[in-house]
């Protein structure tokens, strides 16, 4: 194919694909005076003939096989039972979980060590008095040399100034 023969490059394929006879007469001048052209729309009209051949062959066997339907069906059943068989699962692992847990919070309370009962009454004792002898932070704070000044300030409203009344 030459320069010439690209501009007539969709109206071969045209004429390849149709029945009839070419559409313009200026590309069937070009096809009697171009050898190349000729022989590819030859090529092209054989290479469809041979397709549409093929075309009965392939259309063949075009209804389901039989069973399809059935097969079909069965597939979407076994699969809605998986489905409910994974949910099934979930809430016994759900429910094995719970129990598990319960077993451990009842045997972590039942193995914890506990507080022993005081053995001797001298024991008891010494935990009480340990208990009244013990002060707060504040009251540290407050048993020092500021205490005394803490108590000589005056109160809201008061004055810092002692004056006597005049007594004359």
């Amino acid at each position: 194919m030459n320069n010439d023969c690209a501009k007539w490059k969709d109206a071969l394929l045209e004429a390849a694909l149709a029945d009839g006879p070419d559409a313009t007469t200026a590309f069937a001048t070009h096809l009697r005076e171009c050898g190349d052209c000729t022989r590819q729309l030859t090529a092209l009209r054989q290479r469809r003939e041979q397709m549409d051949a093929l075309l009965p062959h392939l259309a063949r066997d075009t209804e389901p096989a039989p069973g399809f339907t059935a097969r079909v069906l069965a597939a979407t059943q076994a699969q809605d039972e998986r489905k409910h068989a994974r949910v099934w699962r979930a809430w016994v692992f759900a429910g094995v979980t719970v129990a598990v847990t319960a077993a451990l919070l009842t045997s972590w309370s039942a193995l914890r060590p506990r507080a022993l009962p005081m053995a001797q009454d001298s024991n008891a004792l010494a935990s009480a008095q340990k208990l009244a002898e013990w002060r707060a932070p504040s009251d540290v704070l407050l048993a020092t040399p500021g205490r005394r000044i803490l108590q000589a300030t005056p109160k809201l409203g008061a004055s810092y100034l002692k004056a006597e009344p005049d007594k004359r």
